[in-house]
Parts: C-alpha cells; sequence; structure tokens
C-alpha cells in the first residue's frame, strides 16, 4: 500500500461515488466545496492518517489481492503500482491497489464464493484491475455503488482495461469476489459527472443542496455587501409560510412530549419499567439508569478564532 498518488485537484477514482451522490458519507457539494478551497483559495483540509478499520485494511490489502489472484488463475500480478494513471482526455485519475492478467471467461462459482455481476460470463483475458476492500457487513451477494463497483468502473476508464475485481474481505473472515466488465452506461455518467463537475469548480456553481447542512457547505460565508432578497418577488413567500408553520408544530410537538414525559415520570417515580396499551399495541416503557466510569481531568487546548456561517434560519415576525 502507498500513500495517496492522484491529484487533489480533480476527481479521483474513490471518489466518484460521492461525485454521483451514492456516499452515505458526504455530498456532491463536500466534494466541490474541498476542491473549491484548494484551487481558489489554496486551503487544504487537515491530513488524515486513517483509524483502526483502514489500517487493518492496508495490511490486509496484499493478502486480499494475492488471494484473489490465485481464484481467479492471474499472472503477471502487480500490488505496488507507485503512479497514478490519468484519463486520456477526462480531468480523473486513479491509483491502483493492484492488476493482474487473466484468461478466458469467468461465471459465478459460489462454491469459490467468485461472483460475475453485470453479465452472465465475463471474458477476463488481459490486464484488469483488483481493488481490495474490508469491511465489517455481513457477507452479501452485491456490494453497494460506493464500497468498490463505481470506483472500478472509473478505474477501467483510466486504464483502458475491460475488467476489474472488488475484492472484499467481510468480517475478516469470508473473502468474495465480485468480477465486472466496462459498463458503458455507469462510465457515461462518470464522464457526464466529471465535465460538469470541472465546469462547476472553475464558476463555483454549487449544486442543488441535498440538506440544510449541505446548503451550509454551498454557502458558507455572507456577502456582506450584498443586499436582501425579496422573496415576493421570486413567488417564494409560501416558503417562509411553511418553515414557520413547521417551527410551530415542532415546538407543539416538543411542548407535548414534554407534558408526557413529565407525567409518566410522576406516575413511575422509582419504578425502572412501565406497561401500556394504545389500540392494540401494548408498549414498554423504560426508565433506566445509566453508569458512567470515572474519567480523569481535562484541560480543554485553546482553538483559535473562526467564523462559520449559523446552520439553521432565524425568523421573526416584522411588526
Amino acid at each position: 500500500m502507498v500513500g495517496k498518488l492522484t491529484p487533489d485537484t480533480i476527481i479521483s477514482a474513490s471518489r466518484i461515488p460521492v461525485l454521483l451522490g451514492a456516499s452515505p458519507y458526504a455530498s456532491p457539494n463536500d466534494l466541490l466545496r474541498e476542491i473549491v478551497d484548494i484551487v481558489h483559495h489554496d486551503v487544504r483540509p487537515a491530513p488524515w492518517d486513517g483509524n483502526e478499520a483502514t489500517r487493518w485494511g492496508d495490511r490486509l490489502e496484499p493478502v486480499i489481492l494475492n488471494e484473489a489472484a490465485q481464484r481467479l488463475a492471474l499472472t503477471n500480478v502487480v500490488l505496488d503500482h507507485d503512479r497514478a494513471i490519468f484519463h486520456p482526455t477526462l480531468e480523473m485519475a486513479c491509483s491502483l491497489d493492484g492488476s493482474g492478467e487473466g484468461a478466458g471467461q469467468v461465471k459465478t462459482s459460489v462454491e469459490n464464493l467468485i461472483y460475475t455481476m453485470n453479465a452472465p460470463e465475463i471474458d477476463i483475458t488481459g490486464p484488469g484491475v483488483l481493488e481490495a476492500k474490508v469491511t465489517s457487513a455481513m457477507p452479501e451477494d452485491m456490494p453497494p455503488p460506493q464500497r468498490g463497483p463505481l470506483q472500478l468502473q472509473a478505474q477501467m476508464m483510466c486504464t483502458g482495461y475491460t475488467w476489474g475485481v472488488v475484492a472484499t474481505l467481510y468480517r475478516g473472515i469470508e473473502l468474495r469476489l465480485f468480477v465486472y466488465q466496462e459498463d458503458d452506461a455507469i462510465q457515461k455518467r462518470i464522464a457526464e459527472a466529471v465535465d460538469d463537475f470541472e465546469r462547476r469548480k472553475v464558476d463555483i456553481d454549487w449544486y442543488p443542496p441535498l440538506t440544510s447542512e449541505d446548503a451550509n457547505t454551498a454557502w458558507s460565508n455572507v456577502d456582506d455587501a450584498a443586499p436582501p432578497i425579496n422573496l415576493d418577488d421570486l413567488g417564494a413567500s409560501m416558503l417562509i409560510s411553511d418553515l414557520v408553520q413547521a417551527k410551530a408544530d415542532k415546538a407543539d410537538a416538543e411542548d407535548r412530549i414534554e407534558a408526557a414525559e413529565v407525567a409518566i415520570k410522576e406516575i413511575m417515580g422509582n419504578h425502572e419499567a412501565a406497561e401500556g396499551t394504545v389500540g392494540n399495541t401494548l408498549y414498554n416503557v423504560k426508565w433506566p439508569m445509566r453508569h458512567f466510569k470515572d474519567k480523569p481531568e481535562r484541560l480543554t487546548p485553546a482553538k483559535p478564532a473562526y467564523s462559520t456561517r449559523q446552520k439553521t434560519l432565524t425568523i421573526k415576525e416584522v411588526l
């Protein structure tokens, strides 16, 4: 395992799930914000040294890929690729965990834990991509798009290879090989998304936000010189009505929760459990103790001053 090889300023194959909105951990705006900050402001994210899971993934990578190569009868196996591979026309690059050369057709073989994913038979003649993954998930017959399949298609686009395998070690005890051939439809989506990202990177044109927090990521600073926006002129005043009503409904719900909890706690007193029937459903109510271990005294380290966009909208009625 070598360190990061691809540039920070363009899309890498490993970031394709984020770009296509398939990642549960980050949005396209998160990715765009990171690269915009680098390109336009020379601000880079704090380095990340990984965690226990990623460290074990690095250590197990050669074991996983050597086993994958053996099961697929690959030759000319390379596990120490030390350079990034750039797509010939797109602003996209990849690094490879490994590669190898196959011969002939491969079919699903459940007894050997080999699964052909996007065709009944896949021709693995010639060089192909080897991608290693380690997960605590239960073994599955189809890995989620963000855990290898999308990355693999982008790696094939960069290398020109026509097949690849996502070798996934589940819970440290079961290695499954998911073999893919190049997918024209997915690769077209990737190409279009990369080109669109490049335009957005230059123009600083944010994606439509997926959540309120995603909007904070996109528009993270206030332009003090910008005048107020008249929502009436934009036909968007109904959004204010929706927000005011939703906040009122939320406050009412929180008041009802508080009143109900106070009443039930008063009835329960020192009892840990209660039960009651609503309609045809029996509910158990728990009010247990929580136990905390001793913790050593800690001094909070100093933090430099900084500014950030408020996470929620402040809305007040103007008399």
